[in-house]
């Protein structure tokens, strides 16, 4: 039985996140085709203009659908079971586990994988919007890390191959299960996940060190 636990949407407290909600359910069902202001208000059954008192404009909705953690794991999300300990782990063992994390706060999230799903058929500014929180989230993961990391590391491909990687897989167990005989809804597949990071890290990482 997995032991992923499920972001739940629940009712909205606010306006301002039912607008949110709205968007976000918007989003999984249908994609990034034919979005507007008009239909989010359709959707969220409310007048544009209570959307535009609470948001500049719709670009905004979007933008801060994108930074809200209904969408996308936090920094603090991330590194919570190992904050205490976080300073301490070798600087390997930091990055494998921004991947096994960012697995894990993803399947937390369907909803989230219904819209990347669409992200990968459709490129418009609507994706870009939501790509910008999340770079920087990642970024901000990575300047905390500690530890001497070899200079000849390359970061940015790293995160790209490993970070597409996380969002391609756990994608394709949310549409359908198995990928390569995996389902990272099944523990005992996610921890072999998770090796596998361990490993490609550790071996990096030793790689990079003979190069300096």
């Amino acid at each position: 039985m997995s032991g992923v636990k499920i972001i739940p949407i629940g009712k909205p407290r606010t306006v301002r996140q039912r607008i949110l909600e709205a968007l976000g359910d918007l989003l999984a069902k249908q994609g990034f085709d034919g979005l507007s202001l008009d239909l989010l208000a359709r959707t969220a059954g409310l007048e544009r203009g209570v959307i535009l008192r609470h948001f500049q404009d719709f670009d905004d909705v979007v933008t801060a659908f994108g930074q809200s953690s209904a969408f996308w794991p936090t920094v603090d999300e991330l590194r919570e079971d190992v904050a205490e300990r976080f300073a301490a782990m070798p600087p390997r063992a930091q990055l494998a586990h921004f991947f096994k994390a960012t697995i894990r706060g993803l399947l937390a999230r369907p909803r989230t994988l219904d819209i990347l799903a669409w992200e990968l058929m459709s490129r418009n500014r609507y994706t870009r919007l939501l790509e910008y929180p999340r770079v920087r989230s990642a970024l901000e993961f990575f300047e905390s890390v500690t530890g001497d990391v070899p200079e000849s590391l390359d970061l940015t491909a790293i995160v790209a191959v490993l970070g597409g990687a996380a969002i391609f897989l756990t994608v394709r167990s949310r549409q359908s299960g198995v990928f390569g005989g995996l389902n990272l809804y099944d523990d005992a597949d996610r921890e072999r996940v998770n090796r596998a990071l361990d490993l490609l890290l550790s071996g990096l990482i030793r790689e990079a060190e003979t190069r300096q």
